[in-house]
């Protein structure tokens, strides 16, 4: 009879320990398939995310190549109905937020106008020394000689620093100028918001950022009739040109440009996939009529 209980006993524990066993895998193998579940429906949220932008970006793009880059609010096109080329975010549709820059609206690193980029500078609480040793040295950095211009930066300079430097050719991207001394001078942000490396050389004042288009007029009185105006969309260039009395001269421009900085962005929900590009669009030409450069992706 001991030996049977014995026996028993040793039995039962073993299917204790057999039950924990499986008890413990079941909950192993149910974690598992939660998670792989999770995976899938991340995987499959991110597919749909991706095709809504791609939907979202063939639309812009089609749109931008049959229709004028103005406000039309009569339209049957309802982006054109909504869209502006001065970064002021607008709904595609319920998900999909977008921002056109018109790149004539923004300074030209390459191209720069030193008496705009001055008032900018001061708007964004930076004046004197720091700002003449920047466009001195911006200018080094492109120029091909090797003479330093007053508070500029030649080669002893980036050499004694370890960095390598100047280009002498122009900047091939913005954040490159935070390379260039006295580039921390703004955040990444605000040189991605204000400036651009194109060569562009006419300024659209009417597609500027606001606080770059206050730093232009340096009237106050006038930026904000212009400013209320283009927030109700009615800003036209006669309207501008009777609030600021600047009118269009050979620097001076009142059309949209063909560069336009283009941001997409996704909202899902448990997430959001945007995209930032150039775009330069040539509708007339038959052979190359778009062409999209400097793609980045989740940079907002």
């Amino acid at each position: 009879m001991k030996i049977l209980q014995k026996v028993q006993g040793i039995a039962l524990i073993q299917v204790l320990i057999i039950s924990i066993i499986l008890t413990m895998l079941g909950i192993y193998i149910n974690q598992t398939v939660r998670a792989q579940i999770s995976i899938v429906t991340m995987m499959q949220s991110s597919f749909e995310l991706n095709l809504q932008l791609e939907n979202a970006e063939a639309e812009i793009l089609h749109t931008l190549l049959t229709h004028k880059s103005y406000k039309k609010t009569d339209s049957e096109t309802p982006l054109v109905q909504r869209w502006n080329f001065h970064s002021q975010p607008f709904f595609l549709n319920q998900s999909t937020q977008i921002k056109f820059q018109d790149l004539s609206g923004l300074i030209s690193l390459n191209i720069i106008d030193n008496t705009l980029a001055r008032s900018l500078f001061y708007e964004l609480g930076h004046d004197g020394h720091e700002v003449r040793t920047f466009l001195d040295s911006l200018a080094d950095w492109k120029d091909k000689d090797d003479l330093k211009r007053l508070n500029g930066a030649e080669d002893d300079y980036y050499g004694y620093l370890k960095q390598s430097g100047p280009r002498n050719a122009y900047l091939q991207t913005v954040s490159e100028v935070l390379s260039i001394q006295q580039g921390n001078l703004l955040t990444n942000e605000q040189w991605q918001r204000f400036f651009s490396k194109e060569v562009v050389s006419n300024f659209n004042p009417l597609n500027a950022p606001d606080l770059l288009l206050k730093a232009f007029l340096a009237n106050d009185r006038a930026y904000e009739e212009v400013i209320n105006l283009r927030n109700a969309g009615l800003l036209t260039s006669y309207n501008f040109y009777e609030t600021t009395s600047v009118e269009q001269d050979e620097y001076i421009s009142f059309g949209t440009s063909r560069l336009l900085k283009v941001t997409i962005m996704v909202n899902g929900k448990n997430n959001k996939l945007s995209k930032q590009f150039i775009v330069d669009l040539r509708p007339r030409t038959s052979s190359r009529p778009i062409s999209i450069s400097d793609i980045t992706w989740n940079e907002m």
